[in-house]
């Protein structure tokens, strides 16, 4: 080959190499593909919360017979030990074939393993869907024992609790009120063995702690030991009317609100003149609250459970009032 073309060539290829390294360093770096999206969650919505013990709790989870008949009703959940966060476990419950239908509560009842599952009326006059189940928890498994009507005609309640009184028991539940100022606050007792009612119901009015806040008056119930009621108020896009309501806004508020107690012989709840405010939530709806009672000589702990819709739920302590 002749020197000038040997010359040329070399010229030419070190050219080409020059580019092509240059190329390469100044090239944005590429994302290689890791797999498929993943959710922020898979945990669904905690329309009801109840303390089983130790870390643990059972949850509830609101859906529908007629949209979703096979998705889980209940999950057990396991505090964080590390980094992994909340651990559950959900599980599809039935009583004798039949699935549940919009669970909104689940109340511990003192003193047992067992627990209420709360159907909520669903906003529909149907006996059909106004259930309340008795389950019994042992370790991981939930197993529904039996099942009674509700004993008053209700619309759609998702506040419920159980308070014990020298060893009598009292159903407390409060339907949700959307887009009015106040709400009933009502008791009957029962029996919780044979899952019957009296006939005698007692109420006592509760006002919004904020109906400019809030749209739904009650939303989630809890009785610590000592009688104290703890309930949640939230704001529904849905109950606003606004477009695209499952991905919010949300807002809530927990709050101690009265006491239940023995008077004469007969259970009164004495409201206090102005809730005690455990907490505001802007960008979360609470729907339900659970009080946690590991020594009798500290104050009870408070835990909550949101319904984000689309976002999904979690589970969150919540710090003690600074009392003013």
């Amino acid at each position: 080959m002749p020197n000038c073309l040997r010359y040329s060539f070399c010229v030419f290829f070190s050219i080409i190499t020059f580019l092509t390294l240059t190329s390469k360093s100044s090239a944005q770096p590429t994302l290689k593909k890791t797999g498929n999206k993943k959710p922020a969650t898979t945990l669904a919505d905690l329309s009801g919360l109840a303390w089983t013990g130790g870390n643990s709790f059972i949850a509830v989870h609101d859906a529908k017979i007629e949209d979703e008949l096979f998705k889980p009703r209940v999950a057990n959940l396991q505090l964080p030990a590390n980094l992994r966060g909340i651990t559950f476990t959900d599980r599809r419950v039935t009583y004798r074939g039949r699935t549940p239908n919009d669970l909104e509560s689940a109340a511990s009842i003192p003193g047992s393993n067992n627990i209420l599952l709360v159907e909520s009326g669903d906003s529909k006059n149907d006996p059909a869907i106004q259930r309340i189940f008795k389950a019994s928890v042992q370790k991981n498994r939930v197993r529904i024992i039996s099942q009674t009507t509700w004993p008053v005609n209700i619309l759609n309640v998702e506040g419920t609790a159980v308070a014990q009184l020298d060893g009598r028991y009292f159903f407390v539940f409060a339907e949700r009120a959307d887009n009015q100022p106040s709400t009933e606050l009502s008791w009957i007792e029962f029996d919780p063995k044979k899952m019957r009612f009296k006939k005698n119901v007692s109420s006592v009015k509760f006002d919004s702690p904020d109906p400019q806040r809030f749209n739904r008056v009650i939303v989630g119930l809890d009785i610590d030991s000592n009688g104290f009621i703890y309930s949640v108020s939230a704001f529904d896009a849905e109950a606003a009317g606004l477009p695209d309501p499952d991905n919010g806004p949300f807002a809530a508020g927990v709050y101690m609100i009265g006491q239940i107690k023995l008077q004469n012989k007969k259970a009164a709840i004495e409201l206090f003149p102005q809730p005690v405010e455990y907490a505001l939530l802007d960008g979360f709806k609470v729907e339900s609250v659970a009080v946690r009672e590991l020594d009798k000589d500290e104050p009870p702990q408070l835990f909550i459970g949101t319904d984000d819709e689309n976002y999904g739920g979690t589970l969150r302590q919540l710090p003690l009032p600074i009392l003013r």
